[in-house]
């Protein structure tokens, strides 16, 4: 974190960090005191949980500081406590050797160092439900709640939970044994399901739109696959015939570490099987490290149990052979620095451009006439909103979202030029209300499509807008706005106006 890398950069464009970030932060400076609720600039404030949001806070108010390396510190602490649980599922179940082989692959291992250091939510779901496999044998209800925490977290964390819930109660223990596991989850899930069907109307919201989106395909995606991605279904049909014949292994014969082994050989058939048969195949950027964190840390279990119990009792001999293969494997995995390292050192010069470009929108900010006044951006830059706060000082609680524009709201094509009379009420509400005084303007594009649009409305009232300065890179514009609140009714009849 402080040595391999820049504190600050956790993965500019290669990790979803900034966003986290800014869903948490945004979360605090408003979210709080609307509602409460969480509150991001593109809408997906529930789109993946709850947890990661409240813990960051939670730093946030403690340390006073809005940095992300309290992020990253956060998912560093759950993903270094995920490499002792590790260590003590496998003492628990198959001895020393086994513990410390694999646990020493987890803390080790490219994948796991980048992924729990970079700010990500997939180590604080994961580091919950091992905790909830290692309490359940005597702390069933406690094992639950850490479950369905981990549910709150990450979504594919409400296939796991469950899963590990219907393992745990078809397991031969008496029923005072399985109860108080079943009611820790279930009470977790009932407020989490409770929470959402207030803040969205949809109780399974999460699950409802990473289906959609992941599964089917989000709306701009294209289907179409190249033959490298076509050919990447088969190796991963191979891995989920296999990983669903270890799971069904493990709940036909429920070995003492069948807990585990079901949450493996599961998150090995959700893995490659969303991988390899949804539209998320189509995804090749997205094929980050992160997504195979705790596969690669569970197949280093299953290997090490192969050197370390089966094949000492065949012959003794080969105890060393185990180490020797163990040393090996382990040093094999460093190569995948390579490519870790190359796509992270890609990300610094974005970063840096983010970081200049933050500084000079707080520069412009902090003139007399703009402190203190409210600033739009646009809703898919994360990482600039985040320099913006640190680098540039523009309090969160003075960031209005782009997103939420008027032409969100209105029909696919609605543009301004053809309905100039109507659009130019809805663009003068909307800047009033929000009580813009700086817009940020980026460069048009599929996401800011209504780019052409505010310029246009700039174009046709010149007196309501100025140059605010300097000139900014990449492509954006910043413009001072004083626009006049609009007549009683105006808006009103506006938007009915549209409605016709």
């Amino acid at each position: 974190l402080f040595v391999f890398s820049d504190p600050q950069n956790a993965g500019h464009g290669f990790t979803d960090a900034y966003h986290h970030w800014q869903i948490a932060y945004l979360t605090k400076e408003i979210g709080l005191s609307h509602g409460p609720r969480l509150w991001d600039l593109r809408g997906v404030e529930y789109f993946w949980g709850l947890m990661h949001p409240m813990l960051v806070d939670l730093l946030f108010f403690v340390t006073g500081s809005p940095d992300i390396i309290l992020a990253r510190l956060l998912s560093l602490a759950f993903g270094s406590a995920a490499v002792s649980l590790i260590f003590l599922l496998c003492h628990r179940y198959w001895g020393l050797r086994v513990a410390l082989a694999a646990s020493a692959f987890a803390a080790l291992s490219p994948a796991s160092i980048f992924n729990d250091t970079a700010g990500m939510v997939e180590p604080i779901a994961t580091a919950l439900l091992l905790l909830g496999v290692w309490l359940t044998p005597r702390r069933g209800f406690w094992g639950g709640v850490a479950w369905g925490c981990a549910a709150m977290t990450r979504v594919e964390a409400w296939l796991f939970s469950a899963g590990l819930v219907v393992a745990w109660l078809i397991g031969r223990r008496s029923a005072g044994q399985r109860f108080p596991l079943f009611a820790g989850w279930a009470i977790v899930m009932s407020l989490y399901l409770k929470f959402l069907l207030d803040q969205t109307g949809n109780p399974i919201y999460p699950l409802y739109w990473n289906f959609k989106v992941v599964a089917l395909g989000s709306e701009d995606a294209s289907s179409h696959l190249t033959p490298e991605q076509e050919f990447l279904r088969i190796p991963m049909a191979a891995i989920v015939l296999l990983a669903v014949a270890g799971l069904s292994w493990s709940l036909w014969k429920r070995p003492p570490a069948y807990l585990l082994l079901t949450y493996g050989f599961g998150y090995w058939v959700f893995q490659a099987g969303t991988l390899g048969f949804t539209a998320y195949l189509s995804h090749t950027s997205e094929w980050m490290e992160r997504r195979f964190e705790f596969p690669l840390d569970f197949a280093a279990i299953l290997v090490a149990v192969v050197l370390f119990k089966v094949l000492p009792t065949r012959s003794a001999h080969l105890r060393p052979v185990a180490w020797a293969g163990a040393a090996a494997a382990l040093i094999a995995v460093q190569i995948f620095w390579i490519p870790i390292q190359q796509a992270y050192a890609a990300t610094e010069p974005g970063y840096q451009e983010q970081v200049r470009l933050g500084r000079a929108i707080g520069q412009v900010y902090g003139r007399p006439e703009f402190r203190g006044g409210v600033i739009g951006v646009p809703g898919n830059a994360p990482t600039l909103v985040y320099t913006m706060v640190r680098d540039g000082g523009v309090p969160g609680a003075q960031i209005s979202s782009q997103f939420y524009d008027p032409f969100y709201y209105l029909p696919p094509g609605y543009r301004y030029a053809d309905h100039k009379a109507v659009a130019s009420k809805l663009m003068q509400c909307w800047l009033s209300t929000t009580r813009i005084r700086l817009l940020l303007i980026p460069p048009a594009s599929h996401f800011n499509a209504s780019v052409p649009d505010y310029y246009a409305f700039i174009a046709d009232y010149p007196k309501w807008f100025s140059d605010a300065g300097p000139q900014l890179s990449g492509g954006f514009a910043i413009v001072a706005v004083q626009v006049p609140a609009p007549q009683p009714g105006i808006c009103a009849a506006a938007a009915r106006d549209v409605a016709r």
